[in-house]
């Protein structure tokens, strides 16, 4: 498979110890896509770093590479962004116009952007751990060239996707406020009885009806203002429109199902979650220090 290149002979850029991301690569680094990573794939609010914490904590052996975000705001951004004044780095729902925009441009998206990156052997020396990938047309690509990586699926419903972003608190999860008659009118909370009310109608593609009002009364019994429920929902709407989860799960068991391992975070818990992944390298493959192929 034919890797197309962000932009050749472009400057070596450093991202964290021991990994960098270029055309102009130091000698002896080693291309990430012959290296045995172990990819975590799930949307926001299934647990993905809670459950890596675990997984560190458990093994001394593991190295993370960039996140997701870190790649985003180093890398994606930047280069979609790169004609506008003013780039959204905390606008949610922005960043995922930003990653679609690239993975418009560049088959695989956020894949595409891991096949780029570059090791330093002598700096990283053990399980390379990559957190993560999202939607069906990025696992697809990194099944593909990334013949050494396996697959960690964590799931969860997008109810309860909602329900830890609303708790989890995180400035990450801010959403700019627009200008519209939807999201500056008073919403009387008695006549708040579908999404519609709310002024987001689409809601009801992603949750069903006995979701909707459940996650209504949450604003009318208090538990969460008008505002947090308007912008968490808009993040898990835009994400679900733009990394359907099943999709991605099924492209997985079927390109890669001896690569793949599926967790729901409902019924495990990160540890137990965590002790699960390291059960399935064990079994499937014994934790690989990096290949110098």
């Amino acid at each position: 498979m034919t890797i197309q290149l962000i932009q050749k002979n472009s400057a070596f850029q450093p991202l964290s110890l021991g990994v960098g991301f270029g055309s102009s690569v130091p000698q002896g680094w080693l291309s990430l896509l012959t290296q045995p990573l172990l990819i975590i794939v799930g949307l926001t609010g299934v647990g993905k770093s809670t459950v890596i914490s675990n997984l560190m904590e458990e093994r001394l052996d593991l190295s993370l590479l960039p996140n997701r975000r870190t790649l985003t705001d180093d890398i994606i951004i930047p280069k979609m962004a790169k004609d506008e004044q003013s780039l959204s780095y905390f606008c949610r729902v922005q960043r995922f116009n930003y990653t679609r925009q690239y993975r418009e441009k560049f088959s695989g998206g956020m894949a595409h952007v891991l096949s780029q990156l570059w090791i330093n052997p002598q700096q990283l020396q053990t399980q390379l751990i990559f957190d993560g990938l999202r939607g069906k047309d990025e696992v697809d690509y990194a099944v593909k060239v990334f013949p050494k990586a396996k697959f960690i699926v964590l799931d969860a419903p997008n109810k309860v996707r909602l329900q830890r972003i609303l708790k989890r608190n995180d400035a990450f999860d801010s959403v700019k406020t627009i200008n519209s008659n939807s999201q500056n009118k008073s919403v009387d909370l008695e006549k708040l009885t579908s999404f519609a009310a709310l002024g987001m109608s689409e809601a009801s593609s992603v949750f069903n009806s006995t979701e909707e009002q459940e996650i209504l009364g949450w604003v009318r019994d208090g538990s969460v203002t008008l505002k947090e429920l308007q912008d968490k929902l808009k993040i898990v709407i835009q994400e679900q429109q733009n990394y359907d989860s099943v999709s991605t799960r099924l492209t997985l068991e079927e390109m890669a199902p001896k690569r793949t391992l599926v967790i729901d975070t409902t019924v495990y818990n990160p540890q137990q979650a965590a002790s699960q992944i390291l059960s399935y390298l064990k079994v499937n493959q014994p934790m690989e220090c990096l290949s110098m192929s």
